[in-house]
């Protein structure tokens, strides 16, 4: 890896993408050191291996970042002929979905639709360039997985038998540093200074593109991605003599703004269902395993009640203006 590179912290996975490209290339090659891999951010990186050979690989997850803790966990890789194409499985330590609401359906490996995509095309390209034809499966195990999943929130989701691979692009971004509460006061100080009265905050990367689409009039400074610290930065907002905040937001963390979370990490709890049941009036709701699920079943029409609820509290609690947004991917 380069100096540069060493200093990220990628998802899992892009480090299954290496695995899985690295379990390929040991079909024809007598050593792996290391693999590029194309990443969801479009870029290509040069992962090291740990060990290559036979159609079976092995990568460990570098880097260290708090409260990520995949961080140092091995990822294993094995690829062996197929009559049924490019075929992706889960192996042992990667969890299987067992309750509806998730983006993946009950009985598939938890393996997110992104890195999915990635694993495969990775896989795939060194196929191609290896002359063989794509009659391959694919089997993604981390050997510590079990243990690992046991300090998220899977088995509350009905994920089992381990974690999850995660990420919508590649890299794994520290939301919870100091650095990162520094660049968001910058960023609405920033964007104050160009003579903006209204700002737009997002959790995250993909729920900013929706923003971007959505309000394209904004110039590229009004857009800060903010993690969970939604009243720390709309308390920082206010400081600054903003009108408006447009807020965007996934359904899950909308749901924790309505409630009243201040921070909407999920180490800080997740939402009562049967407050959700009681809001909407839905006893139904109270038995659903994720707010996603809800959100389904309401439709847009239905959830703009708590968008308008979310709304209002924010305003009495922050005396601040917030027009709130649910993206739902």
């Amino acid at each position: 890896m380069s100096e540069r590179d060493d200093k990220i912290v990628y998802t899992t996975g892009v480090w299954a993408s290496a695995a899985a490209k690295a379990a390929v290339v040991s079909l024809f090659e007598k050593t792996v050191e290391s693999v590029d891999v194309l990443i969801p951010s479009g870029e290509r990186v040069v992962l090291p291996v740990l060990w290559a050979y036979g159609g079976r690989a092995c990568v460990k997850k570098r880097g260290f970042i708090e409260d990520d803790v995949t961080c140092g966990a091995s990822i294993v890789a094995e690829v062996e002929p197929s009559r049924s194409g490019l075929i992706l499985e889960a192996g042992k330590g990667v969890g299987i979905v067992t309750r509806k609401g998730l983006r993946l359906s009950v009985g598939e490996p938890a393996i997110n639709p992104v890195p999915r995509f990635y694993i495969l095309k990775n896989v795939s390209d060194a196929l191609r360039a290896y002359g063989a034809d794509s009659g391959y499966r694919i089997v993604i195990s981390v050997p510590d997985g079990e243990r690992i999943a046991e300090s998220t929130i899977n088995e509350k989701l009905g994920i089992v038998g381990g974690i999850s691979i995660l990420g919508t692009k590649g890299i794994v971004i520290p939301f919870n540093t100091k650095s990162f509460l520094d660049s968001i006061i910058t960023e609405i100080r920033f964007a104050r200074a160009q003579g903006l009265d209204e700002i737009v905050f997002s959790p995250g990367r993909q729920t900013l593109d929706a923003a971007r689409r959505m309000l394209s009039g904004l110039p590229e400074e009004a857009f800060v991605v903010i993690g969970d610290y939604l009243f720390f930065s709309l308390l920082h907002a206010k400081r600054a003599g903003f009108r408006l905040v447009h807020l965007f937001s996934q359904p899950a963390k909308l749901a924790k703004v309505a409630y009243g979370f201040k921070n909407t990490h999920v180490k800080h709890g997740r939402i009562p269902m049967k407050w959700l049941a009681h809001f909407f009036s839905e006893p139904v709701i109270e038995s659903f395993n994720t707010v996603r699920e809800v959100y389904e079943y309401l439709g847009a029409k239905r959830w703009k009640k708590l968008e308008d609820f979310a709304e209002r509290r924010l305003k009495a609690d922050l005396g601040i203006e917030v027009k709130v947004y649910t993206v739902f991917m």
